[in-house]
């Protein structure tokens, strides 16, 4: 994994808006890299990918991605990525409330689904035509960059990243989509469809999705399914089974297939590939 994975941290002024950026790197190789899987996250990606291309499975569904720049919108299910001989992607994974601020695009039509940045917002698409061959640092310096004029908050975007830091933060068993709504100003019902149409899958699929990850950070530990009951409890879940019914919407297996070393991404901070060198001269 680390001959061809790395990570890039990204300068404070942009932590609000940009998670990181991580990079698969296959340029010198004439071989197409193994499928390795991703996990849904609850953010959305910018891919920027130089070479031969990129041949994604999303729910059994390939997409064969050439050269170019693209955004992946929220998944919710597991991705499996496989890089061509010379090719490479960089990518920044950005909160859930940036596309709000870049396009008008419903993006619950971008759920499990990937589409170049030109249908999204062709002036800033056109303004990074020309980094998309630089090396990962400078693709990275460029983004920041550029988005500057689009980093300003708005109604929805503060919605969103307000009930996202919320749902994050806490166990779904413990905070009900409900409780949203009085604090935040909004019915429940206008609750998700801000949702669905600025961040595409409704706040509880979210919600879903962020307890699933809390679980995975610890769950390549499990020794016995006694332990698997207890992981799933402290995180949220009311019982084993209940834990499993949503590893298998997600992953399309049962937990006990699970190998960490068939995964791109870190899942929990004690993986030894990551390789992270922020950048700070922007």
């Amino acid at each position: 994994m680390s001959t061809y994975y790395s990570e890039l941290s990204v300068p404070h002024r942009y932590n609000g808006y940009i998670q990181k950026f991580w990079t698969l790197d296959n340029l010198a190789h004439a071989f197409y890299t193994p499928v390795k899987y991703a996990l849904p996250n609850g953010y959305c990606t910018l891919v920027f990918i130089d070479g031969k291309g990129v041949c994604l499975k999303i729910d059994d569904k390939p997409i064969e991605l050439p050269a170019g720049i693209y955004i992946a919108g929220q998944m919710t299910k597991r991705i499996g990525i496989s890089l061509s001989p010379h090719t490479r992607a960089v990518m920044a994974q950005v909160k859930p409330w940036l596309p709000a601020l870049i396009t008008n695009f419903p993006m619950k039509d971008l759920v499990n689904n990937v589409i170049s940045l030109a249908y999204l917002n062709t002036k800033l698409y056109r303004k990074l035509l020309n980094v998309n061959q630089a090396e990962q640092k400078i693709v990275a310096a460029e983004l920041c960059q550029k988005l500057e004029s689009y980093l300003q908050q708005n109604a929805d975007s503060s919605l969103i990243q307000w009930a996202f830091n919320r749902l994050e933060n806490s166990q779904a068993q413990q905070h009900r989509i409900a409780d949203l709504a009085l604090p935040s100003g909004y019915t429940q019902r206008r609750i998700e469809q801000k949702f669905k149409a600025l961040v595409g899958p409704t706040a509880k699929e979210i919600q879903r999705i962020l307890q699933f990850r809390k679980v995975m950070e610890e769950f390549d530990q499990f020794q016995s399914r006694g332990y698997l009951s207890v992981l799933a409890h402290r995180h949220g879940y009311y019982d084993q089974s209940h834990f499993i019914r949503s590893y298998q919407r997600i992953m399309g297996e049962t937990p006990s297939l699970f190998d960490h070393n068939g995964y791109i991404l870190p899942i929990s901070g004690h993986f030894d590939f990551i390789q992270s060198s922020p950048f700070t001269d922007l």
